[in-house]
């Protein structure tokens, strides 16, 4: 090879890199365009938290009795597993058995350890934990991919210009799931959230006829 030819060689495989790049960048552009994302900046191997995480919801007004789904992707999860702290007005529910995980072309079931309200707040708040093995392509090592957790909240009473959020933490390894999160004190940072909005049929604000 001469030179001149591995120059060539050489601009060819800068220009092949450079593209990939771009379709990486679009990628994460595209899944953090509708809805919030957030959980810390720099690239993959500069992350340092529990999970980067983006939501969205679909459709963002319902009436009362109508269900809206919410994405929330979540990548680069911590080893020790995450808690996905999901929190809503009380104007919605969430709905039993709605949720499952999707990594790749696999569909878990999962379930929230924790579905309660805060009565100071008056928000719901539903979290459930994950393991970083949930998150592997078959038997791959995981090497920090996204999965998405869906969830169905049902609207029942009137919310205006309202906000699904998610905090998702680092799981305590010491702490039994069924005790680590405390509704009293739930230690909630909103990393991203998502635009929702209720209308009530009949709220109890207009007299029966």
């Amino acid at each position: 090879m001469t030179l001149l030819d591995g120059n060539i060689y050489k601009a060819r495989m800068v220009s092949r890199s450079n593209f990939k790049k771009s379709l990486l960048t679009l990628s994460l552009i595209a899944s953090l365009g509708c809805g919030g994302g957030g959980g810390g900046g720099g690239g993959a191997d500069e992350f340092v938290g529990a999970a980067r995480v983006s939501v969205r919801c679909s459709p963002k007004k319902i009436d009362s009795g109508d269900r809206t789904q919410v994405s929330i992707t979540l990548s680069q999860v911590h080893e020790n597993g995450i808690a996905v702290k999901i929190r809503f007005p009380i104007g919605l529910k969430y709905v039993p058995s709605s949720s499952f995980l999707m990594v790749g072309e696999r569909e878990l079931d999962v379930t929230p350890t924790v579905n309660a309200t805060s009565d100071t707040e008056e928000m719901n708040y539903v979290v459930f934990y994950l393991t970083q093995a949930q998150f592997s392509r078959s038997s791959q090592e995981y090497t920090g991919e996204a999965g998405t957790l869906l969830i169905q909240l049902e609207g029942r009473k009137t919310v205006t210009d309202g906000e699904i959020e998610v905090d998702p933490d680092v799981d305590d390894p010491a702490e039994d799931n069924s005790t680590e999160f405390d509704i009293s004190s739930p230690e909630f940072i909103s990393e991203a959230s998502a635009s929702i909005s209720v209308i009530a049929q009949d709220d109890g604000s207009k007299p029966k006829r």
